[in-house]
């Protein structure tokens, strides 16, 4: 690799985006990148208007040079705007109290839309075509590496409205569908946090701050971090309802147009089937049981009757009574254990730490979660979020950055093979995360291992029924649209309906204004965007189980895995690479099956830590 890593680790707790853009909010090099983009894109528009539709009687040698050209050219030009794109983002998400970075997104939106209308003018050329019409473009070599993304612009074209209604379509959702999105992300990312403290006093607190708080050790701490959460999303509760049903509302008057339903482009654009995420949930249900006795198991621990939302993370075994991990540590520590699998994803993590290519300082001004995006003009990635010096924030980084490799892997692929769906974008960090957690399991005895089974059950809890429920909302979300309106007070029963009934009773609340504060709800270019983290998860874990079973030469077989996300189905990519049928529930219940052994090592471990407290 170019950088040194003599920089690792790094003290530095902020990214470099000088080496994007020079400038940061105020950057000229940035605006004048996206002018230049628009500029470039209208022109590229003209030449797909005037292609000429394969199934014309004419269409000839000269046509085919023209549609390479022009397919060719709008993937460079879509790697143009990804770049400037992520720096807009960059900047909103590390400057939230200052609106000049706020609205540096929106400089994209021209671009965004002239990119979604030339699909429009090319897919309505697709519509209808034979399989011999559409071969003399699928045939052509110049254009083997969009294969699969080739038989997509097909498959939706011919489910699309008529042209003049999808290029509407496209025209409203600039000022409708999205700006809702733009609204809520306007509105969270300004939002302050007061928190009460010991003393009686408040402090003002980014919501990443306040969320970290839910792993202090002092039952009080988080009750009162939850507090003041749940104050700051209810102050724009009302907003964020209307946002979200302007949101469904715009998407349910499209695809009912289409012909589908609320599930059918979240399928497609995540390459999978129907049956396969049906068979993936049943598969999470059967676990509810298990899941639900292990929150009892921490209850007891914590010498409660029963968990309340905010104990879900609470700290247990060693790291309850621990200074906070510093972010030295975190870096070594998750270097350290995923070298144990795979040197090369050991010194990726290296070299982009030491190359100040991840933000994870503490503080206020930031927006919440945490996100890796790429930067597919500079062959480079950037790490957002915000580490608190808990063990679940390691788990993030490692998660992070395991989506940082799979991007690297894929670096110098043409274009159109980069574009994966979000199932298997989870492959590669979550297995990151399981490396981490499986490497230090194994070293642990007593309150350490019991710390870190309660990591590892946290991760089942989110990703088996956590998870599972967002995607169960969002369907009921959908379903309460269509009868009218959404607002605040049916959206919140409708909370605490779902998620009472995914935690069987395991908690004694559950956070009612969850719809509020979960980002994924309000994404308006990715619907459904739940369901993939459960496949990640489930997909992840029968990749480690076959790591272990096959030794380290495996890290070479998920290597060319990886490589092959953008070119294949999930259900294609799982019977070349693993021989499974991902439309089996035998298949996911295999994969979760290491939860039974976990919550049977955490019952033994808590009756041990108890035992020697008497």
């Amino acid at each position: 690799m170019s950088t040194t890593t003599k920089n690792f680790p790094t003290s530095n707790p902020s990214w470099d985006t000088e080496s994007i853009f020079e400038g940061g909010v105020e950057s000229q090099s940035f605006r004048a990148a996206v002018d230049q983009v628009v500029e470039d894109l209208a022109g590229i528009r003209e030449r797909a208007k005037a292609l000429v539709s394969p199934s014309a009687v004419s269409f000839g040698q000269a046509d085919q040079e023209a549609w390479v050209s022009v397919l060719l050219d709008s993937r460079r030009l879509q790697d143009r705007v990804n770049e400037t794109g992520s720096f807009s983002w960059f900047m909103a998400s590390t400057h939230t109290d200052d609106p000049r970075a706020l609205r540096l997104p929106s400089l994209l939106n021209d671009a965004s839309t002239q990119l979604r209308a030339m699909s429009v003018d090319v897919q309505a050329k697709l519509r209808g075509l034979s399989d011999a019409q559409f071969s003399s473009l699928h045939g052509l070599e110049a254009l083997s590496s969009m294969d699969l993304l080739l038989r997509e612009m097909r498959r939706d074209a011919d489910a699309s409205m008529e042209p003049a209604l999808e290029a509407l379509a496209v025209e409203l959702n600039r000022d409708g569908l999205h700006a809702w999105g733009e609204l809520y992300s306007q509105v969270s990312a300004r939002m302050e946090v007061q928190v009460e403290q010991a003393d009686g006093t408040t402090r003002t607190m980014s919501v990443g701050q306040a969320k970290n708080m839910a792993e202090d050790g002092d039952r009080e701490v988080r009750r009162r971090a939850f507090e003041g959460l749940a104050a700051a999303w209810a102050k724009v509760a009302p907003v964020s309802a209307q946002a979200l049903s302007g949101i469904i509302g715009s998407q349910q008057s499209v695809y009912r147009r289409r012909g589908g339903d609320a599930l059918t482009e979240p399928l497609n654009a995540n390459r999978i089937s129907r049956k396969t995420v049906d068979a993936m949930h049943e598969a999470a249900d059967a676990h509810k049981a298990l899941l639900v006795e292990y929150m009892g198991l921490k209850a007891q621990y914590l010498g409660l009757e029963k968990l309340a939302w905010y104990d879900l993370h609470a700290p247990v075994g060693a790291t309850a009574d621990q200074e906070k991990i510093s972010y030295e540590q975190a870096q070594r520590f998750i270097v350290t254990h995923v070298g144990s699998f795979s040197e090369r994803i050991a010194e990726f993590c290296r070299h982009a730490l030491a190359s100040q290519w991840v933000e994870v300082e503490d503080r206020a001004g930031k927006a919440q979660g945490g996100y890796c995006s790429t930067l597919p003009v500079s062959k480079q990635i950037r790490i957002f979020m915000t580490f608190g010096g808990t063990p679940s924030g390691v788990q993030t980084l490692a998660h992070e950055l395991g989506h940082g490799y799979h991007a690297w892997v894929m670096r110098n692929m043409a274009s159109s093979e980069q574009q994966i769906p979000m199932t298997l974008a989870e492959t590669a960090s979550t297995l990151a995360e399981a490396l981490v957690e499986e490497a230090a399991l194994k070293q642990a005895h007593g309150s350490d291992k019991l710390r870190l089974l309660d990591d590892r059950l946290r991760r089942a809890i989110a990703f088996l029924i956590d998870v599972p429920a967002r995607y169960r909302l969002e369907h009921a979300m959908h379903e309460k649209r269509a009868e009218g309106p959404l607002d605040e007070e049916n959206l919140t029963e409708m909370t605490r309906a779902v998620f009472g009934e995914a935690f069987g009773g395991g908690l004694e609340s559950v956070d009612g204004l969850f719809w509020t504060s979960k980002l994924h709800f309000y994404l308006t270019s990715a619907p459904f965007y739940n369901f993939p983290y459960t496949f990640g998860y489930l997909f992840s874990k029968a990749l480690y189980a076959r790591a272990e079973a096959e030794g380290p030469t495996f890290a070479r077989v998920v290597d060319s895995m990886l490589e092959d996300t953008g070119r294949m189905t999930v259900e294609e990519l799982a019977s070349q690479y693993l021989g499974v049928d991902l439309t089996q529930t035998a298949f996911w219940a295999e994969a979760a099956g290491s939860v039974a052994s976990d919550v049977a090592q955490y019952r033994k471990l808590v009756q041990e830590q108890m035992a020697n407290r008497k």
